[in-house]
C-alpha cells in the first residue's frame, strides 16, 4: 500500500515525494521503543513548522530553567556550615613553662595545660563520659578489682611516627616509681605494679583493691625510645621538657624567649596524625601573664583572643567584653570553714558549732557576695560527682541558732554579744565586751584574696546576729599553708580544698590524716567514718560507692567539724569566633581542652 502511495506522490510531486520518505524514515521502525530514538529526534525539526518550533525552544528554555531551580533550590535548602581545618587560636595564661612532661607537670598549671594537649594517658576524662580509653583501646578488671588490663589502639603513634607500645607504658610508670626521677606523682603508683602480657597489652596489680584508681590512668605516656637514654637524675635537665614528643592531639612547634630567657609564647601545631580525630585549628599559641590583672588587660587589648583564668575581680569586666565568652563549668573545689576544737576548747562544744552552722546565710554569700558565680554546698561531696546528696542540709535560721546557745547556757548582753558558757563579764561597754577573753569570739584566718575578704566579712556579719565575735586575720596566699594550716595554728580556717575525678574522701576526713601532711585539718575522727571510707575505697560497684559517700557525708555533717559553704566554678574565656561546647564540669583547669579537637574556627559548605 505505501509503494502504491509513493508512486502516486511520483507522479504528482516531487517535493511531496521528499516528505513521504521523510516521514517513512521518521515513523517506520523494526523494534519499538518507549521513547524516540536519536535519530528519529534529528528528523524531528524537519517535521516542524516555524511557529512550532519557537514554541519548542521556549519550552527547552522554560524546562532548563525549571531544572536549575529545582536544583539550586535544593541545594541552598540543604547547605550547611560544617567545621574545616585551619585557623590560629590564641590563649593567655598566669605563670611560665618549666616541664612540659607527664612526670612532672602536675606541680604547674601551664606545664599541666600543654602536657595535656601534647601528651594522651591510657584513658582520658570526658566531660559527658567520664573516664573513658584514650590510648587504651579496651580495659577489663578482674573480679577481685586488683588487676586493670589494657590493649593499646593500633593506630596509635607518637609525634615521631613510632607507635605507642605496652614498653612505654611500663618505662612511664616505673620512672614515676623511681625516686632518681624525683617525680611529685610518685606515691600515686605506690604498691603498683606494672607488667607487659604483649607488645600492645598491659596489665596494673594492686596490692589491694582502690576503685578511684582510674582517675589516675589519665597520665601522659612517653616515648621509651627517645627517653630510654636519659639517665633518671638529668631527666629534668633535657630540652624535651620544653620540646617534648607525645602522641597528643597537638604537638610542639616552636617558643618564643625574651631578653632575659622567659618564654613568652609556646605554639602547637595539629597532629593530623592523631588516632582520634585530628583536631580542626590549625595553631594553639599561648602567651604567658604574671598575674591576673596583667592577663586581663592581655585579652582587652586583643593580644590575645582567650584567657586560661578569669580571676573573681575580673569576671564582670569579662562579662562586658563582647569579643569573648566567658564559661564557667562547675569544678570540684570547695570553701568550707574548719572549727579546730583543740585549740580552742569551746569549739568542742557541738551546740556552738550547730549554732554557727545555721547562723550562716550560705545563699546570700553565693548570691549576693559572690554574685551567683558560685553554688551552695551543704556536705563534703562537690556536686557532679558520685555520692552528692542534698539530704544533709544543715538550715539557715538564726532564731534556731540563738535558741540553742540560750539554752546552752551563753548568756547575752544587751548590745547583742555573749559571754563563755559559766563566765562573767567584766563590762558591757562594746569596746569592753569586744575585748574580754571571757566572750564568746574567734579568729578566722584566711588567705588575702579579694574573694576570701568578701566571703570572711559576710561571715562576721552572720555571727554577730547569734552574738559571736569573729575577729579576722588574713595571710598571704603563699604562705597560708605553711604558716598556718600544717602546724594547725588557727581556730577558724577558711580555705579551700580541691577533689580529683572521685570523690575519695579519705585524705581529707579519715582520722589517720589528722597528722601533719595530712589534709583532714581539724583532727576530725569519727571510726564508723573511718570505716566506711576504707569500704569506699574499695567498692568496685560504682552506685554502692556512692551510697557509702552519701553515708559518710551525712554523718560527717551531723559531727559539724565544719560548715561546708560553696562549690566554685572554674572561670575562663573563649574568642567567640571559635566554635566549640561549653562543658558542664570540669576536674582540672587543663580539662577546659578535653575535647580541643572538635573545636573549630574556620567552616565550608556541604550538603546535609
Amino acid at each position: 500500500m505505501f509503494r502504491a502511495f509513493i508512486q502516486r506522490l511520483r507522479q504528482r510531486n516531487p517535493a511531496d515525494l521528499k516528505k513521504a520518505l521523510t516521514m517513512r524514515q521518521v515513523f517506520s521502525v523494526t523494534k519499538v521503543h518507549f521513547f524516540p530514538t536519536w535519530r528519529q529526534w534529528e528528523q524531528l525539526p524537519s517535521l516542524l513548522s516555524g511557529d512550532e518550533k519557537k514554541i519548542m525552544v521556549v519550552a527547552g528554555i522554560v524546562f532548563i530553567f525549571s531544572i536549575i531551580s529545582l536544583v539550586g533550590g535544593y541545594i541552598f535548602a540543604h547547605r550547611i556550615e560544617v567545621p574545616a581545618v585551619g585557623g590560629e587560636y590564641t590563649e593567655g595564661v598566669i605563670g611560665e613553662p618549666q616541664f612540659i612532661n607527664p612526670l612532672y607537670a602536675s606541680s604547674n598549671d601551664v606545664d599541666q595545660d600543654l602536657s595535656s594537649l601534647i601528651y594522651s594517658g591510657l584513658l582520658r576524662w570526658d566531660p559527658v563520659l567520664g573516664y573513658t580509653p584514650d590510648l587504651a583501646e579496651s580495659m577489663t578488671v578482674n573480679e577481685d578489682a586488683t588487676m586493670y588490663t589494657f590493649k593499646i589502639r593500633d593506630n596509635a603513634k607518637f609525634h615521631n611516627g613510632d607507635e605507642v607500645r605496652a614498653r612505654d607504658v611500663l618505662f612511664t610508670i616505673n620512672a614515676i616509681q623511681n625516686p632518681s626521677y624525683r617525680s611529685p606523682l610518685i606515691d600515686v603508683f605506690h604498691k603498683t605494679r606494672v607488667v607487659q602480657d604483649d607488645d600492645k597489652t598491659v596489665s596494673f596489680i594492686l596490692e589491694e583493691p582502690f576503685a578511684p584508681f582510674v582517675q589516675r590512668l589519665t597520665v601522659g605516656i612517653l616515648p621509651s625510645a627517645v627517653w630510654a637514654e636519659i639517665l633518671p637524675q638529668n631527666a629534668p635537665l633535657t630540652a624535651l621538657n620544653l620540646q617534648p614528643i607525645g602522641s597528643g592531639p597537638f604537638m610542639f612547634d616552636e617558643f618564643a624567649k625574651d631578653k632575659r630567657g622567659s618564654i613568652r609564647s609556646y605554639s602547637l601545631k595539629r597532629n593530623h596524625a592523631y588516632y582520634r580525630q585530628a583536631p580542626f585549628i590549625e595553631t594553639l599559641t599561648f602567651k604567658f601573664y604574671p598575674d591576673t590583672i596583667a592577663l586581663s588587660d592581655a585579652l582587652e587589648n586583643k593580644n590575645v583572643v582567650g584567657a586560661g583564668i578569669i580571676a573573681f575581680d575580673e569576671i564582670t569586666k569579662t562579662q562586658n567584653n563582647t569579643n569573648v565568652i566567658l564559661v564557667e563549668p562547675l569544678f570540684p573545689k570547695e570553701t568550707i570553714l574548719y572549727f579546730n576544737q583543740s585549740v580552742n576548747t569551746t569549739l568542742a562544744d557541738a551546740v556552738v558549732r550547730n549554732a554557727i552552722a545555721s547562723a550562716i546565710n550560705k545563699q546570700a554569700i553565693v548570691d549576693e557576695v559572690l554574685q551567683g558565680h558560685v553554688i551552695p554546698l551543704h556536705g563534703p561531696v562537690p556536686e557532679g560527682m558520685p555520692g552528692f546528696t542534698k539530704d544533709a542540709i544543715t538550715i539557715f535560721d538564726p532564731a534556731v541558732a540563738n535558741a540553742a546557745l540560750d539554752e546552752a547556757g551563753y548568756e547575752r548582753f544587751t548590745n547583742g554579744m555573749r559571754k563563755l558558757k559559766g563566765e562573767t563579764a567584766t563590762s558591757e561597754s562594746d569596746d569592753a565586751v569586744a575585748a574580754d577573753p571571757k566572750m564568746l569570739s574567734f579568729t578566722l584566718t584566711a588567705a588575702a584574696t579579694t574573694e576570701m575578704h568578701a566571703v570572711a566579712q559576710a561571715l562576721q556579719q552572720n555571727l554577730f546576729t547569734i552574738g559571736i565575735t569573729l575577729n579576722l586575720q588574713f595571710i598571704a596566699p603563699d604562705l597560708l599553708f605553711t604558716q598556718t594550716v600544717e602546724p594547725r595554728g588557727f581556730e577558724l580556717l577558711l580555705t579551700s580544698v580541691v577533689f580529683e575525678g572521685d570523690p575519695d574522701l579519705y585524705a581529707f576526713w579519715h582520722s589517720s590524716q589528722a597528722k601533719a601532711g595530712g589534709l583532714n585539718f581539724v583532727g576530725y575522727n569519727n571510726k564508723d567514718v573511718d570505716t566506711l571510707i576504707l569500704e569506699a575505697r574499695k567498692e568496685k560497684d560504682e552506685s554502692l560507692r556512692a551510697q557509702k559517700y552519701q553515708e559518710i557525708s551525712s554523718a560527717i555533717v551531723k559531727d559539724a567539724p565544719a560548715v561546708f559553704l560553696y562549690q566554685s566554678r572554674y572561670a575562663f574565656a573563649v574568642s567567640e569566633k571559635v566554635h566549640f561546647t561549653a562543658p558542664e564540669l570540669i576536674l582540672s583547669p587543663s580539662d577546659r581542652f578535653a575535647n580541643i579537637e572538635s573545636w573549630y574556627i574556620k567552616t565550608k559548605k556541604a550538603l546535609r
